[in-house]
């Protein structure tokens, strides 16, 4: 008789890692992240920065970045700053701001952004008037 539960238990186990094979190509999307890199991960063209301050007048975002990235930056009526999931105009940037920036180049070569994401505000966004 215990030769018979021995059996029976290993047909059991057989039976559920066939099942689970069958799900294996299933299996690998728990746990993967849907979008190409995780939100913390820089994404490709972007640079950080810590504001300086905004020349509207020229359309320029002055930084202090890291080495190797420019230190200003230049961006259009278009562009458009995202804090905490909301809009805003660049012309609500202010010194001290840490900002992360998709760059490209524009018709004459110099760094342009038409995206920047504030990483770090110095104040109350909700309080800034145009």
């Amino acid at each position: 008789m215990n030769l018979f539960k021995h059996a029976t238990s290993g047909l059991a186990l057989a039976t559920a890692l066939t099942a689970l094979a069958g799900c294996s190509g299933n299996t690998a999307l728990v746990g993967r992240d849907s979008l190409p890199a995780r939100a913390s991960q820089p994404v490709q063209n972007e640079i950080v920065g810590t504001v300086q301050r905004v020349d509207t007048g020229s359309s320029e975002i002055h930084l202090r970045a890291s080495p190797g990235h420019p230190g200003m930056v230049t961006y259009s009526a278009e562009t458009r700053v995202i804090y905490l999931g909301r809009v805003y105009p660049v012309s609500q940037l202010r010194f001290g701001d840490i900002v992360a920036m998709q760059m490209e180049q524009d018709s004459r070569g110099n760094p342009h952004t038409h995206v920047i994401r504030v990483q770090k505000s110095t104040g109350d966004w909700a309080q800034r008037q145009n």
